[in-house]
Parts: C-alpha cells; sequence; structure tokens
C-alpha cells in the first residue's frame, strides 16, 4: 500500500453529487428501497476513469493492476451502508480489487480503525519485510488492514516474492557493472521499477532500502 493524492472532482459528480446524496438520504430515513439506478449512480465511466488515474490502475490496498484479471470495482472507503451521506463523495471513493473490496465489506474505515491512503501515510502503519506486508508495532490501523484484507494471502505472497527477486536481480545487475556511465544508466532505469505506477511499490521500495543495507 502507497499514500494515494486525490484527483480533481469529476464533471458528473460536480453537476450530480448534491442531489443525488440528498435523493438517497431521504430514501433511507423514511425507509424507502433505493432503486438500482440510484444505487449504481457513482459506477460512471466518468468517476471509475479518474479513480484509476489516481490509483495508478492498482487497486488502493493491496497494489495489485486490478486490470490485469478484473474490472476493479469502486470502493466506498467510509462504508455507504453506515453512512449514505458519503455515498458519492468524491473523498469517500477510489479502486479496490474484488478480493479486497469483499474482504473489507462493511467495515469502518478511519483513522483509528482502518488505513486511508489518502489520508494517512501506509509506511507508518505497515512494515514490508521480503515479500510480507505486517503491522507496525503499536498501529492499530495496520494491525486491522493487514488482518482485515488479509494483505499476506498466498496468492500476493506469491506476487510479490516475484517483485523481490526482479528488484534484487536488477540490483545483482547493476552492481556487477564495471562501466559507471552504463551503470548510472542502469540505476536511472531501475528507479521506474519503484514508481508509483508499479505494481507493489512499495514492497519493491523497503526492498531496495534493505539492500542498501
Amino acid at each position: 500500500m502507497i499514500s494515494l493524492h486525490k484527483g480533481p472532482v469529476p464533471n458528473i459528480l460536480q453537476i450530480n453529487a448534491e442531489a443525488w446524496t440528498q435523493a438517497v438520504v431521504a430514501k433511507v430515513a423514511a425507509g424507502i428501497e433505493i432503486t438500482a439506478a440510484e444505487k449504481g449512480r457513482y459506477r460512471h465511466q466518468e468517476i471509475k476513469t479518474a479513480l484509476l488515474a489516481e490509483t495508478h490502475d492498482k487497486c488502493a490496498y493491496c497494489e495489485s493492476k486490478v486490470r490485469h484479471i478484473a474490472y476493479g470495482d469502486i470502493e466506498h472507503i467510509v462504508p455507504k451502508s453506515n453512512v449514505p451521506e458519503r455515498w458519492f463523495d468524491w473523498t469517500n471513493l477510489t479502486i479496490a480489487c474484488d478480493i479486497c473490496n469483499t474482504r473489507k465489506s462493511d467495515f469502518h474505515g478511519g483513522a483509528d480503525t482502518f488505513i486511508d491512503p489518502y489520508l494517512m501515510d501506509p509506511t507508518e502503519h505497515l512494515r514490508f519485510i521480503g515479500p510480507l506486508v505486517i503491522a507496525a508495532p503499536g498501529s492499530n490501523p495496520g494491525a486491522a488492514t493487514e488482518r482485515i484484507l488479509d494483505l499476506n494471502r498466498a496468492a500476493l505472497v506469491e506476487r510479490r516474492t516475484e517483485k523481490v527477486r526482479n528488484i534484487i536481480r536488477h540490483l545483482d545487475v547493476i552492481a556487477r557493472t564495471p562501466d559507471a556511465d552504463v551503470k548510472e544508466l542502469l540505476l536511472n532505469d531501475f528507479q521506474n521499477e519503484l514508481s508509483d505506477e508499479r505494481e507493489y511499490a512499495a514492497v519493491a521500495r523497503a526492498t531496495y532500502v534493505a539492500s542498501l543495507g
């Protein structure tokens, strides 16, 4: 998990979010069932495109490239079932893979209970040791996030192990390159492996830092 930053509010939300929210809140208060069309308005393609851009096409939680194997789900950081007022709140929307979205379900996000990567620095709450992700000592949000999302589920550990091995291989090639100019080029190219756009960037960065001794 890496820190994320909110992009501009999509035009469709600027125009409609207030009215959509009022309609949902009024129906919830009156005990009237919300229609399927009303429930799914936040799934508008303009909204999803903007969210994919700010999450770098990755799950906001586990950093898997969501569209490699699925469409990716629009996720409410604070569950919409708990706080209908935030059903169409741009700051409450992100992208999650199917598994993280399902596992988080209606668990209430918040500074004391779950890592919000837009408001919190995940590296203050999680430690990345090889392919494993563990909670930082004393971090309740880190412990809850790791446990609820099962960030060390077998498939993730397998993919992150591959990432760690690739990072180490790259660093080994750089270390064995005698030509200073070539080494500099390789180092510059290697920095791309640590960018936000790459899968499992947090693990890659921790592996690199650990290699520096």
